[in-house]
């Protein structure tokens, strides 16, 4: 299969599987002869569109999870004819029906289309990049950045998951992972009363970038002498740069020397799944940045109000009751982002597109786990053949000799106890609730199997009210007027990313070549949210929506990006949540 076929094919199953989990105007039946002679697909979805045609998209999976894969050749029927049509002309076919169907977003589809375009040829480019280095990195176990920068298709669920909006091909090549990009920091001296320098109270760094300078760069005569005059480091990624020095604040700043541009630095970082956080195994940090860069659903400037949730989170897990969770949970850890830094206006605003976030580096040069972000793990393989998972599972049966199908039960139980049983009890028992989609969640490989699990980003982290009377006499930060102080909205956004974005597609990657059925590693994720329950935790609640709610909520990816939203300037975030059958909930009834 070349790589515009394999890019289209991708590009496809994202596209159509966000869709069908917003719109369910749609059957799946059998094929007609015509396309099951020509494709070998037995069923196909179908779709009734307002003019009388009807388009035929050939399954060659039916996922219970909604995760479908489909034929590389899609049909319309229309006066009685039916055409071999391909994957960016349905498209264009449905995203014109779909604009007069989904509020609000009448006039947007060339918008869309040309977003959708960008991710496919971005797809397209980067697997042509990185080919020879793919086939490598799914022969043999892969550290922390080789994962990262291993995440090829992007969010399963999304209508146009590599669209960068804002990048030239050359921005692409050099600042995205998914092309192998590295490139060098940039960094400014700033006097102390141009910069928001906010820490965790009890992170006892006092100037985090100051380490990652001296790591980063190599020292001068005149940043010795302004280190020494009080003056701060402030990273820049090199791309915001632009971004920064047309900023009129920024440019007085080094017209009046508040503000000294040391230019770039000497080591290479490499841009991670989220393309804004970069790593470097020399540095004690990674970073977190604004860009002024629109990916997926939302232009990727950081605010105040999400990075100061960072810090609430250190000094909630510093407390004794939620220490208590980490000692009860070893298997488990936080990545945390205990500080953040900012440049200001004179009037003390901060500049919001020159924010930067701290976060803990765990896989410095000593650390020689395989540790694998589970977006890259679950992912089908950017290549065709087996994906991550199922390649352990195979290591697994070949080297022991025992079935497929029972190595695949007992990863998912490894998965469970590693990852999902320490989230699920920090909302239960800690009232703590981590945003733990795919790209939040890394794995710790050993012998084949998970055996520890890591949690980052910060700053999407909430608390339900019985956390809220845990930590908030001790955590000052921690204020109902913060925002993340969450009711039964708090299950819906903790169930989401974990359960439907996380955990849903994990099984659908265990279960892509049948080697055990969805229905019956579903049936193992209720008898374990099950025995949970059973230990009587201080909040039933989540676990009751999840095991008993015949419907449970999930986000909108197609809804927003057809409405054209910017989801980080929303003013409520469940506007574009929808409910879908649960199966958690189903396989009781069938049982």
């Amino acid at each position: 299969m070349d790589l515009r076929e394999l890019s289209l094919r991708h590009s496809a199953s994202c596209f159509f599987n966000s869709l069908f989990r917003e719109w369910f105007d749609y059957a799946i039946q059998s094929s007609p002869n015509q396309i099951a002679i020509e494709t070998g697909c037995k069923e196909s979805l179908t779709v009734k569109l307002t003019n009388g045609d009807e388009l035929y998209l050939p399954l060659t999976r039916n996922s219970l999870m909604g995760r479908h894969q489909y034929s590389s050749t899609f049909y319309v029927h229309s006066a009685g004819i039916l055409k071999a049509t391909d994957f960016l002309t349905v498209a264009e076919v449905l995203v014109k029906h779909l604009t007069a169907v989904f509020p609000n977003s009448t006039g947007n589809d060339a918008v869309f289309m040309d977003r959708l375009k960008n991710s496919v040829e971005n797809i397209e480019l980067a697997l042509g990049h990185r080919k020879a280095d793919l086939q490598s990195i799914y022969a043999r176990p892969m550290n922390f950045q080789q994962a990262e920068q291993g995440l090829m298709i992007g969010h399963n669920f999304h209508p146009y998951p590599k669209m960068r909006e804002g990048f030239d091909e050359a921005d692409y090549r050099q600042y995205s992972p998914e092309m192998a990009g590295q490139f060098t920091l940039h960094w400014f001296l700033a006097k102390p009363e141009t910069v928001v320098n906010e820490k965790a109270q009890k992170f006892q760094i006092e100037q985090w970038t100051l380490d990652a300078f001296l790591k980063d760069y190599s020292s001068s005569a005149v940043a010795t002498a302004k280190l020494k005059a009080g003056y701060i480091p402030f990273p820049v990624h090199p791309w915001q740069k632009q971004h920064l020095l047309k900023n009129p604040v920024v440019q007085n700043y080094l017209k009046e020397g508040s503000l000294l541009d040391l230019g770039a630095a000497e080591k290479p970082w490499f841009p991670t799944t989220s393309l804004r956080s970069i790593y470097a195994s020399h540095s004690p940090f990674m970073m977190k940045f604004s860009l002024t860069l629109r990916l997926t659903n939302s232009i990727r400037h950081l605010t105040a109000v999400e990075v100061v949730r960072g810090l609430q989170v250190y000094d909630v897990f510093m407390t004794s009751k939620a220490q208590e969770f980490s000692r009860k949970q070893p298997q488990f850890q936080v990545v945390f982002e205990p500080a953040f830094m900012a440049l200001k206006d004179p009037s003390g605003e901060i500049l919001t597109e020159s924010i930067v976030v701290c976060r803990e580096n765990p896989f410095t040069e000593s650390n020689r786990e395989e540790a694998v972000v589970l977006s890259t793990l679950a992912q089908d393989n950017p290549l065709g053949g087996e994906n991550l998972i199922q390649k352990s599972i195979r290591k697994e049966s070949e080297k022991t000799g025992r079935p497929l199908s029972e190595i695949s039960e007992q990863w998912f139980a490894r998965y469970l106890e590693v990852a999902v049983k320490p989230l699920v009890l920090a909302q239960a028992n800690y009232g703590i609730l981590l945003g733990a989609h795919q790209q939040n969640l890394i794995l710790s490989l050993k012998a084949n199997f998970p055996e520890k699990a890591y949690f980052r980003d910060c700053q999407g982290t909430g608390y339900s009210h019985f956390g809220f009377s845990l930590y908030g006499k001790d955590v000052a930060s921690l204020k109902m007027e913060n925002g993340n102080i969450l009711d039964d909205k708090g299950n819906i956004l903790f169930a989401y990313y974990l359960m439907i974005n996380s955990t849903f597609n994990v099984i659908a990657a265990i279960a892509a070549d049948h080697w055990v059925r969805e229905e019956d590693l579903v049936r193992d994720l209720r008898k374990f949210l099950m025995s949970i329950r059973d230990t009587n935790p201080q909040d039933h609640s989540c676990l009751n929506y999840l095991l008993d709610q015949a419907e449970i909520w999930h986000k909108g990816n197609f809804t927003c990006s057809l409405q054209n939203m910017n989801e980080n300037t929303a003013t409520n975030p469940l506007s574009i949540y929808n409910l879908i059958k649960n199966p958690i909930a189903a396989v009781a009834v069938k049982a």
